[in-house]
């Protein structure tokens, strides 16, 4: 074999080598930062939920609200002082179908699965009279879900886990600044609890809150 050849693929293999061993650690440390990042999103709170829900029928379940709160944004009314539905910037709207029901002893297990959407609004201006209005505005995150629901029939009192995937995120612009809620493929969870209304509507009233990726706003850089 040629010399020369031979002196120059033992060269470049040992540049590879070299190149190898001084971005691996660069690399392990970017995935430890992500890997970081993302258990702490999954650790503190993206957004607050309040709202009702609507059992259609056995097999469809509505439920909807606003959030009164988004971790990465400055105000989440229209105006100042409390919030509430009517002055609410984000509001949600999910539409789900009963998969099985479980009943053992006095606990009810409910799964469903469907779809979630939250929604922005200048104008703000939702009703729970009108559990549609909840769905007015621009549609800026869209997510697959499925959820558990546990209900103490001899209380009504419940609990409900949500796991959100993130199917397609929009910008929204708050005093001149964009946000974005999440990115597509994102999956975080809504956690609420919950009260039966047995004399409805609606059928439950429930408030609570969501952790992980995909919960918090993000600022968008023009």
């Amino acid at each position: 074999m040629n010399t020369s050849r031979l002196f120059r693929r033992t060269q470049t293999g040992v540049c590879v080598c070299v190149a190898l061993i001084l971005t691996a650690p660069l690399l392990c440390a970017e995935s430890e930062d992500s890997r970081q990042n993302a258990d702490k999103a999954d650790s503190r709170i993206g957004y607050e939920v309040v709202g009702q829900v609507l059992n259609v029928s056995p097999q469809q379940s509505l439920q909807y609200g606003y959030l009164n709160y988004v971790r990465g944004l400055a105000r989440v009314a229209r105006q100042p002082g409390a919030i509430s539905e009517a002055t609410a910037l984000l509001t949600f709207y999910n539409d789900t179908a009963t998969e099985r029901v479980i009943n053992n002893g006095p606990i009810r297990l409910i799964d469903r699965t469907g779809t979630s959407t939250v929604y922005f609004d200048e104008s703000g201006l939702a009703s729970f009279v009108n559990p549609d209005t909840f769905r007015d505005g621009k549609a800026v995150q869209v997510c697959s879900l499925r959820h558990q629901v546990l209900i103490d029939t001899s209380t009504g009192y419940f609990s409900t886990t949500f796991e959100m995937t993130v199917v397609s995120v929009e910008s929204f612009a708050i005093d001149g600044q964009s946000y974005r809620l999440g990115d597509p493929g994102d999956v975080y969870r809504v956690i609420v609890s919950g009260k039966l209304n047995t004399t409805g509507p609606p059928s439950a009233y429930i408030a609570g809150l969501a952790m992980g990726l995909g919960s918090e706003a993000v600022a968008v850089e023009h």
